[in-house]
């Protein structure tokens, strides 16, 4: 009798178990339908060349405004804004401040990472051919 009383407890015990588990999941896969995604983007420069000088970096920060940088070339420069909402029109510009007598390649990219996932690249720019600038431009689509 003993037994039949524990394996009842155990049964129930399991049940209830696994019935809690099925709610707190079932809960935690809801999402809030008035929630507002959110948006991060970092810009990423390299660039290559036999001579040591400055690079003028212009990125759109949070307010869509132009925010101006002084870099170094030979350098992987980075910098990431945010939040920002769906519609943000992300974009950088590259120039060179300093003269490079035709020797200076400029690579560039726009990546998003949307409600704290993973960034994704989203627009690239990696030119081999030497160049004294380059623009990348993305708006925020998903």
């Amino acid at each position: 009798m003993k037994s039949q009383f524990k394996s009842n407890k155990f049964l129930k015990t399991l049940i209830y178990s696994i019935f809690l588990t099925t709610i707190v999941i079932l809960s935690g896969c809801k999402k809030d339908p008035t929630a507002i995604d959110e948006y991060y983007v970092k810009f990423i420069v390299n660039s290559s060349t036999i001579y040591s000088g400055k690079l003028n970096v212009s990125i759109s920060n949070e307010k869509n405004q132009p925010q101006t940088f002084s870099i170094d070339t030979k350098k992987v420069w980075e910098a990431t804004i945010g939040p920002v909402n769906k519609g943000f029109p992300s974009g950088i510009t590259v120039s060179e401040a300093s003269n490079n007598y035709g020797k200076l390649t400029l690579s560039g990219q726009i990546l998003v990472s949307k409600n704290g996932g993973p960034f994704a690249i989203k627009a690239n720019d990696d030119s081999s051919t030497p160049r004294t600038s380059m623009s990348l431009l993305y708006t925020i689509e998903n």
